[in-house]
C-alpha cells in the first residue's frame, strides 16, 4: 500500500497542507505538535495521512498541498515560498506467505525556502519577519549538516 502526507514549517510552526478543514489563510494560528517516538523518529500529531491508489493519486494530493502552501510576492519573486515543506510517501509491503514479514519504506521530498536578503527583496513587516525566520532555520540546518559531516570525518 502507498500513503502520503504533506506538511509545511512556517514561522517555526508545523501545518498540515492536506487538512482541508483548516484554512491556512490565518498565518497566526497554532501549529501541530512534533513528537519523538520510541524508534527515535519524529512524528507530527494529527497530521493527515492519505492512502493512494497509484502515482496519479499521489500527484493529486501533492498538487492540493501546493495550492495550500503559503507564498508571498516581493521585488525578486512574485510567488516566494514562505515555508519549508515535506511531502512524504510511505510504502508498506507485506509478504502474503508470512504476514509478520512487513517492510515499510519512506521517501521524503523536501522543499526548502530560499535564503533572502531584505535589502534586495524590499520585504517589510510580516514578510521581513518571515525572511528572518527562513534565514535562521537555514542557518541552523547548515550547522546540523556541518556537525554531522565533521563527526563522520572524525571516525
Amino acid at each position: 500500500s502507498i500513503s502520503c502526507s504533506f506538511l509545511q514549517i512556517y514561522n517555526e510552526k508545523v501545518f498540515d497542507l492536506l487538512n482541508s478543514s483548516k484554512a491556512f489563510k490565518n498565518k497566526n494560528k497554532e501549529g501541530l505538535r512534533i513528537r519523538w517516538n520510541k524508534n527515535d523518529q519524529f512524528s507530527v500529531e494529527n497530521l493527515y495521512v492519505f492512502k493512494c491508489n497509484d502515482a496519479e493519486h499521489c500527484m493529486q494530493y501533492y498538487n492540493k498541498g501546493i495550492r495550500n502552501k503559503i507564498v508571498a510576492s516581493h521585488n525578486l519573486n512574485h510567488a516566494s515560498s514562505r515555508s519549508h515543506c515535506i511531502f512524504t510517501l510511505t510504502f508498506e509491503i507485506t509478504d502474503n506467505a508470512s504476514v509478520d514479514n512487513q517492510v515499510i519504506s519512506k521517501l521524503q521530498l523536501v522543499d526548502l525556502a530560499g535564503s533572502e536578503r531584505t535589502s534586495q527583496t524590499g520585504a517589510t513587516g510580516l514578510a521581513q519577519k518571515e525572511s528572518i525566520d527562513i534565514n535562521k532555520s537555514l542557518f541552523t540546518l547548515r550547522k546540523v549538516i556541518t556537525g554531522l559531516a565533521e563527526a563522520g570525518r572524525n571516525k
